[in-house]
C-alpha cells in the first residue's frame, strides 16, 4: 500500500485533518503580528517637541544646535520615543527591522535543513518556544542594542517556525486538499494583519503590544499532544512502523473502519535518510537545478514586489490603524482566487497569471501621473490589484515549491526559496528611493519576467508528491516524452 493509498482510507480530509489545520493556521496570526511588529512597535512619534516647545517635526530636527531634549506626545509609545530615534536616528528603526528580517533568513535556512534531519513536529515546538520566549523578552529590554539583539532572535524563531509549520500542515494532505491549506494559510496570516492593527489601537505602549503578541505563543507548545509527527517524513527516514501506528490513529479519529493490520506500507517505497542530503544537493541534478532556480526567482520577486507595495500601505489614508488594516484586507480576495483556480486550471497556469497582473499592474502606474485626484485615485486602485496579483502568486509559490521538490529535500529547497523571499523583502526598501518610474518599472519588469519562467515548470496538480531525487528526474523524463509525443499529434 503507498501513502496515498493509505490516506484514502483513513480519510484524505477527515475530522482530525481539519482540527490540525486549524490549530497550526492559527499561529500564523501571530506569525503575522511578528513579521510586521515595527509598523507599530517603531512607529514614528506624531508630536515632537524640543524641552517644552511644541515644533513641527521638520523644524525640531533642523534645529541648530541640535535638540538634546526631546519629548513626544502621549498618544502612544514605540521605540522611536522610548530611545529618540527620530530625526538623524530615525534609520535606526529600519535597522531593526533589517536585523529582524535577517534572523527569519537564517531561521528559514536553518529550521528547513534541521527539520529534515530531525522533524518537521520537533521543529514547530523549539520555533514556537522561540518566538515566545524571547518575544517576551524583547519588551523587557531597556537598551536599543539589547533590542537589536532579541530582534534578530526572535525573527530566527519567526522564520522556522513559518517555514515548518507550513511543511507540516500540507505534507499529509492530498494534492487537492493541499491548495485549500495553501489558501487558508496566508487567508489567517492577513487576518493576523488586520488584528494587530486592531490589538495596537486599544494597545498603545509598546511593551505591552510585545507581550500579547509573544506570550499565547506559549500555549501552542500544547499541540505535542494532539499533532502527531509527519507520516511523510518518518517513511523518509524508514519509520515506517510509527507512521503506520499514526495513519492508523488518524483513520480510528476520523470514524473509518480500518483496522491496524489493514495500515501497510511495507510496499512504499522508503526514500534514502535524509541525513546524506544538504542545501547543494537542491541543485545537484540539471531538473532539480532548474526547478530551483526558477522557484528563487519567483519567491525573490514575489517578496520584493509584496513588500515594496505593502510599504505604501501607509499612504492609502491619514489614519494608520485604518490602511494598515486594509493592506491586509486586500490580500483575501487574492487568496481566494488562489482557492478557486488553482483545483482548476492547475499550479502553474494560476502562477504565471497572478505573476502576470501583478507585473501589468505595477507596469500601469508609469502611464498615470498624480496630476490630479481622480488619477490618484486610479493609481490606488492599480497598486492594490498589483497587491492583489502579488499576494496571489505569493500563496501559490508555497504549495506549488512544496509540491515540486522531493520529500528528502522538501525542507531545504523550502529554506532556500525562503531565504530568496527575505533577500527581496530586504532588497524593496532600496528600491523606493530611486523614484516610482524606476521602482515600478522594476517590480513590474521581474514579475513579467517570473510569469515566463514559470510556465516552464511541470503541472503538480492531481500528481503525487516526489519521495526522492530520483523521482523528480523520473517524472521529468516521462513529462519530456508525453509532451513529444503530444507534438507530434500521437
Amino acid at each position: 500500500m503507498g501513502f496515498d493509498d493509505a490516506m484514502k482510507a483513513v480519510g484524505e480530509f477527515g475530522y482530525t485533518q481539519k482540527i490540525q489545520q486549524v490549530i497550526l493556521n492559527s499561529i500564523q496570526l501571530f506569525g503575522a503580528m511578528h513579521m510586521l511588529s515595527l509598523v507599530f512597535v517603531g512607529r514614528e512619534p506624531t508630536t515632537v517637541m524640543c524641552g517644552d516647545e511644541l515644533s513641527v517635526y521638520d523644524d525640531v530636527c533642523h534645529m541648530k544646535p541640535p535638540c538634546d531634549d526631546y519629548k513626544y506626545g502621549d498618544e502612544f509609545t514605540s521605540i522611536a520615543t522610548e530611545w529618540d530615534l527620530v530625526c538623524e536616528k530615525s534609520h535606526k528603526v529600519g535597522l531593526a527591522q533589517s536585523i529582524f528580517m535577517a534572523g527569519v533568513l537564517f531561521g528559514n535556512v536553518h529550521f528547513g535543513s534541521f527539520s529534515d534531519h530531525y522533524g518537521r513536529l520537533r521543529m514547530t515546538l523549539i520555533g514556537l518556544a522561540l518566538l515566545s520566549v524571547l518575544g517576551t523578552l524583547s519588551a523587557m529590554v531597556w537598551t536599543f542594542e539589547q533590542f537589536l539583539v532579541f530582534r534578530f532572535l526572535v525573527g530566527y524563531g519567526a522564520g522556522g517556525v513559518i517555514l515548518s509549520v507550513f511543511v507540516l500542515q500540507t505534507e499529509n494532505l492530498s494534492s487537492h486538499h493541499r491548495a485549500l491549506s495553501a489558501t487558508c494559510c496566508p487567508s489567517t496570516f492577513a487576518l493576523g494583519v488586520m488584528l494587530y492593527a486592531l490589538m495596537a489601537y486599544f494597545v498603545r505602549d509598546w511593551r505591552n503590544l510585545l507581550l500579547l503578541s509573544s506570550l499565547p505563543v506559549g500555549a501552542y507548545l500544547l499541540i505535542y499532544f494532539v499533532i502527531p509527527e509527519s507520516p511523510r517524513w518518518l517513511i523518509s527516514k524508514g519509520r515506517i512502523s510509527e507512521a503506520e501506528d499514526i495513519l492508523h490513529e488518524i483513520g480510528r479519529k476520523n470514524g473509518m473502519k480500518v483496522t491496524r493490520s489493514m495500515i501497510n506500507l511495507s510496499e512504499t517505497k522508503t526514500t534514502p535518510k535524509t541525513d546524506k542530503y544538504g542545501l547543494l544537493d537542491c541543485f545537484k541534478t540539471p531538473v532539480l537545478r532548474m526547478r530551483m532556480m526558477i522557484l528563487i526567482c519567483s519567491w525573490f520577486t514575489a517578496s520584493m514586489v509584496y513588500y515594496g507595495l505593502t510599504m505604501n500601505a501607509g499612504n492609502l489614508g491619514s489614519n494608520v490603524y485604518i490602511s494598515f488594516a486594509l493592506s491586509g484586507l486586500v490580500e483575501l480576495p487574492a487568496y481566494l482566487f488562489g482557492f478557486l483556480v488553482l483545483n482548476r486550471t492547475g499550479r502553474r497556469k494560476a502562477m504565471a497569471a497572478s505573476m502576470f497582473v501583478g507585473g501589468v499592474s505595477c507596469l500601469s502606474l508609469l502611464l498615470i501621473s498624480k496630476e490630479d485626484e481622480t488619477r490618484v485615485k486610479i493609481r490606488t486602485a492599480l497598486a492594490l490589484i498589483g497587491k492583489m496579483g502579488i499576494s496571489s502568486a505569493f500563496n501559490i509559490v508555497y504549495i506549488y515549491s512544496s509540491e515540486l521538490l522531493p520529500t528528502v529535500l522538501r525542507n531545504s529547497g523550502m529554506g532556500i526559496c525562503s531565504m530568496a523571499a527575505r533577500i527581496g523583502g530586504v532588497v524593496a526598501p532600496q528600491i523606493i528611493p530611486m523614484g516610482d518610474r524606476t521602482t515600478f518599472l522594476i517590480f513590474g519588469g521581474t514579475a513579467l519576467a517570473c510569469a515566463i519562467f514559470d510556465l516552464g515548470l511541470p503541472e503538480t496538480l492531481n500528481k503525487p508528491l516526489p519521495e526522492s531525487i530520483d523521482d523528480v528526474e523520473r517524472d521529468a523524463a516521462i513529462t519530456d516524452k508525453q509532451e513529444k509525443y503530444s507534438s507530434k499529434g500521437y
